[in-house]
């Protein structure tokens, strides 16, 4: 468990990832810029409820305030650390991804190995940040608002999340894609 400086500091350092003041955060989270400004410094430990409105005013986990975290600047995945997420698509076939890095504290970009049969489809919600997909095998269209493209092996496309984006396996044969996706928010996959 870390300390109450620590909790202060990673309450900090999010609150500057979103560019937003101590006022600004006790607006969204319904608290005082003072009680808020005595987390941060490490003045006093935040009640549970406390850390979940700290945390949504700044549109983060709340565990991400408490959790033990790695503090190496350099961080290894291995393959058998890779993660799997897990999500539906329109026709409420479960989409499986694999995270090939980790969340990490300080970090704001990840990247997803994404398999997908044909006819699979994957929305994604819009969020500050932006994406290149890099198709490996077979063929996905990727839909970004009102522009559309396809990829087949080796293209690549780059775009703002704001939008959010719609992708479709098209072809005949299972596609594979890597997301390399940097957030302004640790919101992530």
């Amino acid at each position: 468990m870390p300390t109450k400086e620590e909790v202060g500091r990673r309450v900090r350092l999010a609150r500057f990832r979103r560019d937003l003041t101590l006022k600004e955060v006790a607006a969204r989270s319904g608290m005082s810029a003072t009680h808020i400004s005595e987390i941060e410094r490490g003045k006093t430990s935040p009640t549970i409820g406390a850390l979940e409105r700290i945390a949504g005013a700044l549109e983060e986990r709340s565990a991400h305030f408490v959790e033990e975290q790695v503090r190496s600047l350099a961080v290894l995945t291995t393959r058998k650390d890779r993660a799997k997420t897990f999500s539906c698509d329109a026709d409420d076939r479960v989409i499986e991804a694999e995270l090939l890095t980790k969340n990490v504290p300080w970090g704001m970009s990840t990247i997803v190995r994404h398999v997908s049969e044909p006819g699979d489809t994957c929305h994604r919600e819009g969020a500050l940040g932006e994406v290149v997909a890099l198709c490996q095998r077979g063929m996905v269209r990727f839909t970004v608002a009102e522009d559309t493209v396809v990829l087949r092996e080796g293209d690549a496309v780059q775009f703002p999340m704001d939008e959010g984006y719609h992708a479709e396996n098209i072809g005949d044969e299972r596609s594979e894609c890597l997301l390399i996706a940097a957030f302004v928010t640790r919101k992530g996959w």
